[in-house]
């Protein structure tokens, strides 16, 4: 959703005004003019919604579509707000239904976003807040689809609460009734959430969810985030002064803040141009103090920038590609370490290592876990990372993460996922798109007479003694034969591919896995990063929507959460 109103006459405005006459002719001529006035607002808040329009402007492109349809209609911003608001409960209400319904585990992300720089001077009207909080939920669907659904976006300034991070939260998962579905907290890096907050919190997960599985919440930082802490340890000692100089010197137009990977490929071609054009010899030449710290910022950055390209511009949907591509990272930082030729090359690469060796050992259970639900990897990579001395000074891991994995296959509430639908068989469920839609599924009444048929017919088989004597014998028989996971992981790996899906190998094995799938898909759809391509090199804040400064809080609320929900 791009921020601001749209303007009229370009092509993509022709055919959104085409969808909305579509939606404003489909109205019945037997409703009352309430109903069809309703309809109509309704059909427009719809608009408005998926494609960013501010509802509170007067003389938005809503306006002057239904204006060419019927010129003696008047937009009533008020009546559409009123729109706008009301099918936000209605989505919310079904959204909370399904969430809490719904089996397997979900991630929430707490993240900050801002207004833009740079942009501030191209909106109209007035500009009533700069920045917000926006908490997200990850999770794949029935399908094993990846889905990011935006539950609470509030104005920062609005908020009244003792801690901005852990009650933020607290009151989300209240409001949806998901306490016994979080696994997982992805946080930005640069916040402090505090071991004593964060242990409270989960504290409180454990009792309202009531799960036996320890720990039963990840907190995750932002990787992308990592890597641009990283890359400010070291870009911190060139001064302003001089990328000045180097901008004027190579034409770079206006020193914006710019992404990251961008300073770090103007600054190496400085460092070529500086060194093999002669073009350049009459400009003042850096001193030997700032050609080593540029040379330092060059040649780290672009130690880090390797594996961001592969993790960030590949836009790997799962967790499982993390754990071998930032071990390469590791080893990457530790070689330089080992062969920097300078005092402070070796202080600002012993810095960034210090902080990525942080991050790596809080991660690390939830990144090798992911590996090794990775049929290309299983446990293979995650022994040979295990041994190799030249990364890992701790000695095995290995067992810690097989144990944690074994705990959660065991779990009193893990359940097998459904098989995928026969068509001999009638649904017994509503898939995600009849439920949010409201569509009933075929054959509800036949289900509901024959359920009823079932309840009829005799069951004794609770009190019979001896017949329940064999299901435990029976069942204990069990106990001894290889488990599910016992089996992935004693078959081979899979041939190295790279474009591998994990999510889809794990939907077809539901079949042949049908309670380790559903330890996968929780696990995989665990997102380890808030940005993906252009998104993870940017600053820590992100940028909010233009068209959303200029709203008040409950609208702001209802139109980010409603763009994010399948409906719409």
């Amino acid at each position: 959703m791009d921020g601001g109103d749209l303007p009229s006459g370009s092509g993509s405005d022709i055919k959104k005004k085409q969808k909305l006459d579509d939606s404003v002719d489909d109205e019945d001529d037997s409703s009352s003019p309430m109903e069809v006035e309703r309809r109509r607002y309704r059909s427009m808040a719809k608009v408005a919604i998926g494609y960013g329009v501010n509802p509170s402007v007067q003389n938005s492109f809503i306006a002057e579509s239904i204006h060419s349809v019927c010129p003696e209609f008047s937009l009533d911003t008020s009546k559409l707000k009123s729109a706008v608001l009301e099918m936000h409960e209605e989505g919310k209400e079904k959204v909370k239904k399904m969430l809490k319904e719904r089996e397997g585990s979900l991630t929430l992300c707490y993240e900050w976003f801002v207004l833009g720089d740079w942009t501030s001077d191209a909106i109209d009207g007035p500009i009533l807040n700069e920045d917000f909080i926006g908490i997200s939920a990850y999770f794949a669907d029935e399908n094993w689809k990846m889905n990011k659904w935006v539950l609470w976006y509030h104005p920062r300034a609005s908020l009244r609460v003792k801690d901005i991070y852990v009650d933020s939260i607290k009151n989300v998962i209240l409001d949806y009734g998901i306490e016994s579905k979080v696994s997982t907290l992805l946080m930005p890096n640069y916040s402090d959430l505090g071991v004593k907050a964060f242990d409270d919190f989960r504290r409180w997960i454990e009792e309202s969810g009531k799960s036996e599985i320890h720990p039963r919440v990840f907190l995750i930082y932002c990787c992308s985030d990592i890597f641009r802490l990283m890359v400010d340890d070291v870009f911190k000692d060139i001064s302003i002064w001089f990328m000045d100089r180097v901008r004027m010197m190579f034409r770079w137009g206006r020193l914006a803040p710019k992404n990251w990977d961008v300073t770090l490929c103007n600054l190496q071609k400085a460092v070529y141009l500086f060194e093999e054009d002669e073009d350049y010899e009459d400009w003042e030449q850096p001193t030997d103090e700032e050609w080593i710290t540029i040379k330092t910022f060059c040649k780290l950055a672009g130690c880090i920038y390797k594996v961001a390209k592969e993790l960030f511009d590949g836009e790997y949907p799962t967790s499982n590609v993390y754990f071998h591509l930032l071990a390469e990272l590791k080893f990457m930082l530790k070689e330089e370490l080992k062969n920097g030729d300078s005092d402070y090359f070796l202080s600002k690469a012993k810095v960034i290592l210090e902080r990525f060796v942080k991050y790596w050992n809080d991660m690390f259970l939830v990144l090798a876990t992911a590996s090794v639900l990775d049929p290309r990897f299983k446990t293979k990579y995650l022994e040979f990372y295990c041994s190799k001395k030249e990364v890992n000074e701790e000695g095995s891991k290995a067992e810690t993460v097989l144990d944690y994995i074994r705990n959660l296959y065991a779990a009193g509430d893990i359940s097998p996922l459904p098989e995928c639908p026969d068509a001999s068989v009638k649904p017994k469920s509503l898939s995600l798109l009849q439920f949010l839609f409201g569509v009933e599924a075929e054959g509800d009444e036949e289900e509901e007479e024959d359920e009823k048929e079932e309840e009829k017919k005799p069951n004794g088989y609770k009190d019979f003694v001896l017949f329940q004597e064999f299901l435990k014998f029976e069942g204990s028989s069990r106990e001894f034969q290889e488990s599910e996971l016992d089996s992935y992981l004693k078959e081979p790996i899979m041939e190295w591919k790279k474009e591998f899906n994990a999510l889809d190998w794990w939907r077809e094995k539901n079949s042949k896995y049908p309670i380790l799938s559903r330890v996968a898909r929780d696990i995989l759809s665990i997102p380890i990063s808030r940005g993906t391509s252009h998104r993870a090199y940017v600053a820590d804040k992100r940028e909010c929507p233009e068209f959303i400064v200029s709203m008040e809080d409950k609208l702001v609320n209802a139109m980010m959460c409603s763009e994010s929900w399948p409906r719409f």
